[in-house]
């Protein structure tokens, strides 16, 4: 009889219409910040697993948030509770802020919104700019923007869409780019010089230019089979001009230099622009701050687009000449891959 009475609540279970008592977050073996059992929420975050508690839920064969199906994995399931994941499919954006759960014998509603992610920053069209120039931010989930601000400096939103801002340069912009919605701050562009390190931030503007429109910190040299015209039209990333570098001999090199040394003790990073012609994918051109030899990074060409750099002034260092500069003289571009000839584009070079 006990066997017959145990079996015969089994076969009752996920028998009758699903009802849902809450949503509550789920704690996992390994979470660095675990979460209580009873932490009831009523909005969750696309790619966040959580339960939902109810009655009539073992046979659950459709979970929508929003209308977008979440995986189900009955193995995870009771009569009582059911684990899901909120999937990335599922929209923020004039959203019915409904959870529906179904099986064979109904349906059930239940109010349960999904929070809006932290908008990203993929690319900016310019890293410096004059101020009252408009420029171009985009990314992921700028929609409801309320801010956006270059540093601490707070910018003018012209136009806004899911995946672009327009924006005006204000006074003063320094800094990290950073846009806030009611999902939070996102930061960036991040960028990577040669494909392989970490991407590092990119930040907005220049403490000290060596060109600009012009050669601005004093002179420039070349070496070796460089031939550099200045005052180049033909291919410009930002104003009238850059500059262009011609290779006409392997391992060439070209340096925009200042008369008087700058001070790199308040600075951090290398910041320059290069657009890479025809045949420059994947080719190496090393940079270097005062000696070729020992204060140099390698740095990857792409062709046919401007292609934004910022290395930390604190890499260009090795045994032969250990720690950060102190002081900056000169700029390097030398060939390296054995390439010439070969011609890119220079634009925007100084440190931040």
């Amino acid at each position: 009889m006990l066997i017959f009475a145990t079996s015969c609540k089994k076969d009752k279970e996920g028998q009758g219409a699903p009802s849902i008592t809450r949503v509550r977050t789920l704690v996992r073996p390994g979470d660095s910040q675990l979460s209580p059992l009873d932490s009831t929420v009523t909005s969750g975050d696309v790619g966040v697993t959580y339960v939902i508690e109810g009655e009539n839920l073992k046979s659950t064969n459709r979970v929508e948030f929003n209308g977008a199906s979440a995986y189900l994995n009955t193995a995870l399931f009771s009569d009582k509770s059911i684990v899901v994941m909120i999937p990335t499919t599922a929209t923020w954006i004039n959203q019915t802020g409904k959870l529906t759960l179904t099986n064979s014998y109904g349906s059930t509603s239940f109010n349960f919104s999904i929070k809006q992610p932290a908008p990203a920053i993929t690319d900016v069209s310019q890293f410096a700019g004059n101020p009252g120039d408009v420029i171009t931010i985009t990314g992921l989930r700028f929609d409801q923007v309320s801010s956006v601000k270059f540093g601490t400096t707070a910018a003018q939103v012209i136009s806004s869409t899911s995946t672009e801002l327009k924006v005006t340069v204000p006074v003063g912009a320094l800094g990290a780019v950073s846009v806030t919605t009611p999902g939070g701050t996102g930061t960036g562009p991040y960028v990577s010089y040669d494909g392989v390190v970490v991407p590092i931030l990119l930040p907005f503007g220049f403490r000290h230019l060596f060109y600009d429109d012009q050669i601005t910190a004093g002179y420039d040299f070349n070496f070796g089979g460089a031939n550099a015209d200045v005052n180049n039209t033909e291919m410009v990333k930002r104003g009238t001009h850059s500059i262009k570098l011609t290779y006409t001999g392997n391992y060439a090199g070209y340096a925009v230099g200042s008369n008087t040394p700058v001070d790199l003790t308040d600075k951090t990073y290398v910041k320059f622009s290069i657009y890479g012609t025809t045949g420059t994918e994947g080719k190496i051109v090393k940079v270097a701050l005062n000696d070729f030899d020992n204060r140099n990074v390698s740095v990857v060409l792409h062709a046919g687009k401007w292609t934004n750099y910022v290395v930390p002034i604190d890499r260009f260092q090795n045994a032969s000449q250990p720690g950060k500069p102190t002081s900056l003289n000169w700029i390097g571009f030398q060939e390296l891959s054995g390439n010439a000839p070969e011609t890119i584009y220079l634009d925007d070079i100084g440190v931040y």
